[in-house]
């Protein structure tokens, strides 16, 4: 699919140069009356007046000629999406994004008490670009419910031909679901395992390697921006994380996508964990599932295998993950699993895009201006 930007020159740059050049031509052509008096006035000789004429002339031919060389080099912007900042060598972008969520729900209860109304679903704020080439940078900010919450925020560093070296606050890689953009997953929110046990945005230092068709990910992390013991002399929590996938069939139209994940996690001081989800609609506070707090935890093992195939417009995907407590106090583990499976059908015919070099989806793009149903 073709898509259309619309890009302008930024004529700052431009109109720096050309007062740049202005000024020096002006100065040039009042020591060039300077020079004439002065020979006028035989302070100079006619000799002496030819040879600085000539030297201040070749100055000006210099000037001029790098003024003209910088001007193919202007920064680009684009306004399609947001706003998107290129220097003129390419060694620096700059992209500027939002986001903006409105849920509305009604409930018919049942057994758990669900209070219809409305929310502020999401309110983000987001920056992203790269530096110097091989260096790229993120973050992201939602400030619903009245709260800062940061989001993603790292660097990046990708010199290397396939790997990527992260540090900062990011996702562990760890499902298709939790991996794959709010913005582009099929329902509003998403599936109740995968809200239940995936350990989400963590500080932490990780790896991510990929082609078209394979992807894997691996990293160390301790806890999320404002969870960490530490300022309260505790020990903090850590975990490690990987992700693998394939995808054996991969085109714009047919794509099978096969994973699995892996994570070891360490509890912090307290020794306790706690496993809860609420209903697939967020204006609903109520818990479906809640374990309370489990004491005495030494360790927690989850792993999850997850599948996917598309055909066009129609997209098949499902998980299934496994958590393991091992409770410290006595020989006893507690094991916790959960699965999804769902369809989905795009009534005006687009795909889903599959990544294949990070193992997920991303959003459909309409192929008309009313939009992809």
């Amino acid at each position: 699919m073709n898509k259309l930007h619309k890009k302008h020159l930024l004529g700052l740059t431009l109109g720096g140069f050309m007062g740049v050049t202005a000024m020096t031509v002006q100065a040039s052509s009042e020591l060039m009356t300077l020079l004439g008096v002065l020979r006028d006035n035989n302070t100079i000789t006619q000799a002496q007046y030819e040879r600085l004429r000539d030297e201040e002339m070749s100055k000006l031919a210099g000037t001029k000629k790098n003024s003209s060389k910088k001007g193919h080099k202007l920064a680009e912007v684009e306004t399609e999406g947001g706003l998107k900042v290129k220097s003129g060598d390419g060694d620096f972008e700059f992209e500027l994004g939002g986001e903006l969520w409105i849920d509305a729900a009604s409930y018919q209860e049942d057994v758990a008490p669900l209070g219809s109304g409305t929310e502020l679903r999401r309110a983000r704020v987001s920056f992203s670009g790269k530096m110097f080439e091989d260096w790229a940078y993120a973050a992201e900010y939602d400030f619903a419910g009245n709260d800062a919450e940061v989001k993603d925020a790292y660097l990046e560093y990708g010199g290397f031909d396939t790997v990527a070296i992260r540090m900062g606050h990011f996702k562990e890689p760890f499902s298709l679901e939790e991996q794959t953009s709010g913005k582009s997953t099929t329902f509003m929110e998403r599936a109740l395992p995968v809200d239940a046990f995936s350990p989400g945005r963590k500080l932490g230092l990780g790896g991510f390697a990929g082609g078209k068709q394979w992807s894997a990910a691996a990293g160390l992390f301790g806890e999320s921006v404002g969870a960490s013991d530490v300022k309260d002399n505790g020990d903090e929590g850590w975990s490690v994380a990987s992700r693998v996938t394939f995808a054996p069939l991969r085109s714009s139209q047919n794509v099978l996508h096969l994973g699995g994940s892996f994570a070891y996690q360490k509890p912090n001081e307290d020794n306790e964990v706690k496993y809860s989800t609420r209903p697939e609609s967020h204006v609903a506070d109520e818990t479906l599932v809640n374990t309370g707090d489990i004491s005495d935890v030494d360790n927690a093992l989850l792993y999850g295998l997850d599948a996917a195939y598309a055909l066009g417009p129609f997209s098949l995907q499902g998980e299934y993950i496994h958590n393991t407590v091992d409770d410290s106090s006595s020989a006893a583990e507690l094991n916790f699993d959960g699965w999804y499976v769902y369809g989905s059908w795009v009534l005006t015919g687009e795909s889903r895009p599959y990544k294949g070099s990070r193992g997920r989806f991303n959003r459909i793009i309409p192929k008309g201006k009313n939009g992809a149903w």
